[in-house]
């Protein structure tokens, strides 16, 4: 039986761990790295848009402008029907094409301000909401900013044509593929405002307590307040314009 002391390293290990100093793992040692704090849905990091969702915010910030011009320009209709609209276009053409313009144009701009409003996204609140929204309103953007080319057509038949032949052509024109173009460009445009302003306040890039206005800018002008409702409008387009500014402001 060998009674000779036995051997260990665990002076020469405890040497080596001293001599690496005491942050430094010994040779031949697993390196342990420190664990990150979890970062939990609810958090919120910066805005970090890109310059194509700033470009976008602009977007945002322009429609209600516009389109402010172009209900302010709108000849006021004084017949009933589908006769007085298109007499009341071709009454005053070249105010008339000015207002559809604007229209135009504004429907163009809130087409990529919608899908720039991604930008405001810093987290997973409203990710899903928000890429939905966005998608439905820019559908009925550009459904919308096409149906304006009708109101070019009404003006010329209403300057060319006895007033019932204008009708008919309108009439006839408009067949069923057009309905489902117009229906759906409402829907996806005018409701669709309203979507992106309640996914925008999920997202927490604005306040709950203007977001309802999103689904009003449409409807107030219909009670026929002249200006007034269009002033009053423009109002309701907040929740898109303090949504534009952020875009362009984040840093």
């Amino acid at each position: 039986m060998d009674f000779s002391p036995a051997t260990t390293t665990e002076p020469a290990a405890a040497a080596t761990a001293t001599a690496s100093g005491p942050h430094e793992p010994a040779p031949g040692a697993a390196s342990v790295r420190p664990k990150r704090p979890r970062i939990t849905s609810t958090e919120l990091g910066p805005m970090r848009p890109n310059r194509l969702q700033r470009l976008g915010g602009l977007g945002l910030v322009a429609a209600p402008l516009l389109f402010t011009g172009g209900m302010l320009t709108s000849p006021e209709q004084t017949g009933p029907g589908t006769a007085g609209y298109i007499e009341s276009l071709a009454a005053d053409p070249a105010l008339s094409l000015w207002s559809a313009n604007l229209l135009h144009y504004g429907w163009v701009a809130l087409a990529f301000g919608a899908i720039a409003s991604l930008g405001l996204l810093r987290g997973a609140p409203g990710r899903v909401f928000l890429s939905i929204a966005a998608v439905v309103l820019a559908f009925g953007s550009i459904q919308m900013s096409g149906l304006l080319l009708s109101d070019w057509f009404l003006i010329s038949a209403g300057n060319t044509l006895p007033i019932e032949d204008a009708v008919a052509m309108d009439s006839t024109a408009k067949e069923w593929t057009s309905a489902i173009w117009q229906y759906t460009g409402m829907a996806g445009g005018l409701l669709g405002m309203g979507l992106l302003s309640l996914a925008l306040a999920r997202a927490k890039a604005i306040s709950w307590w203007i977001a309802p206005l999103g689904f009003l800018p449409w409807i107030v002008p219909a009670f026929g307040l002249g200006p007034v409702g269009v002033f009053a409008a423009l109002a309701c387009y907040a929740p898109l314009l303090v949504a534009g500014v952020r875009l362009v402001a984040a840093r």
